[in-house]
């Protein structure tokens, strides 16, 4: 005769674990599964096919591949983990991905994995969890959605109260007879509207915390020609600037610079009824090594990872700037604005004199 008490307990000890393990990861709400070293499926236990739609019959035997059920725009973010796995031994990997599951319906899981090395370093399997997380990403989207909403909805009342702002300078300046009195009511009423436009613009796009610069322009220097249309008709506008987004906290005083710019032109520089022309570009400019680079064409590319600024370039041919004003210490209100709005922006303003006045801007977009 033998005791086999502690032989029959250590059985009984056994089996519950296996019971419990069983029990957990039958009830666990997420996926826990094993993988060989060509990520084909060993193992998989938990909401099965609660989450997928598939047992785990399917899944196992290869009947269905679930690699062909991702989504096509998470593809590349798969195979990075697959590379990655495949070279790096015992690195652990984390990542939310979609799926279709069998129904049709479109799933979004967090995984996480772990490749299981040898001592020298070779994958022998592959393992990890994934749990759906649809709920939480709908909530995210609904919220990111409610948000875009919610600042839609500032711009829109900002729009409106500077238009307001704007009407009431208007009539105020109908009550003077003084021509620089009513001049400043006009330079005033017309900065109100360029911060206006923006807010329109911003109201209107799906992005509510840049600006197509490009749009704005156009609508800004058309205000202004039919602000001063009186006397300069023979005024032709050039504007070279692609489809550029900038942040509000770069447009906002980008826009006053150039409604400055283009007033002083419009109110100084050309002769009633003379023939003239007023040219703008903005251009990306491509930034390696702290140093702005520069060519002959306005639009440069930058690489990935690398910063850009932009230069503006703002020309008139009216003829030569006055002599007797001190551009960077002007007496005026609005040359004065120039200069601080481009030191807000920490940029750098260049005039050149000449049969055309031509002002060089340099600046970084920090709206983003």
């Amino acid at each position: 005769m033998k005791d086999i008490t502690e032989l029959k307990l250590s059985s009984q000890k056994l089996k519950e674990s296996e019971e419990m393990y069983r029990s957990f990861l039958q009830n666990f709400k997420g996926i826990a599964f094993k993988l060989d070293r060509n990520f084909t499926p060993l193992f998989m236990e938990g909401a099965v096919e609660e989450i997928t739609g598939y047992t785990e019959k399917d899944l196992i035997s290869g009947r269905i591949n679930f690699f062909n059920l991702l989504d096509p725009e998470d593809f590349s973010l798969l195979d990075n983990c697959r590379n990655k796995m495949s070279s790096v031994p015992n690195s652990i990997m984390e990542y939310d991905y979609r799926f279709r599951r069998k129904d049709g319906t479109v799933r979004w899981v967090h995984e996480l994995i772990h490749n299981i090395c040898n001592e020298n370093g070779e994958t022998e399997f592959i393992q990890g969890y994934a749990y759906d997380i649809t709920p939480k990403k709908k909530a995210e989207e609904t919220l990111a959605k409610a948000e875009a909403i919610g600042m839609r909805e500032i711009h829109h009342r900002i729009k409106n109260n500077l238009q307001i702002v704007s009407s009431l300078l208007s009539l105020q300046a109908d009550k003077f007879k003084d021509r620089d009195v009513i001049e400043a009511f006009r330079e005033s009423e017309n900065r109100v509207a360029s911060m206006s436009i923006i807010h329109e613009e911003l109201h209107k796009s799906e992005d509510t915390t840049s600006i197509d610069f490009a749009a704005y322009l156009k609508k800004l220097t058309s205000e202004l020609l039919y602000s001063y249309r009186i006397g300069n008709e023979k005024v032709h506008l050039f504007l070279d600037v692609d489809h550029t987004f900038l942040g509000i906290d770069t447009a906002v005083p980008l826009g006053i610079i150039i409604n400055e710019l283009f007033s002083n032109s419009l109110k100084y520089a050309f002769s009633r009824g003379a023939d003239g022309e007023i040219s703008i570009s903005l251009c990306r400019l491509p930034e390696i090594s702290g140093s702005f680079i520069e060519s002959s064409s306005c639009i440069g590319t930058a690489g990935p990872g690398i910063q850009t600024g932009f230069k503006l370039v703002y020309s008139d041919s009216g003829g030569c700037f006055p002599e007797n004003i001190d551009f960077y210490n002007p007496d005026t209100l609005g040359l004065q604005l120039v200069n601080a709005l481009v030191e807000q922006l920490d940029g750098t303003v260049e005039i050149e004199k000449g049969d055309q006045t031509r002002f060089t801007i340099r600046f970084e977009d920090k709206g983003f």
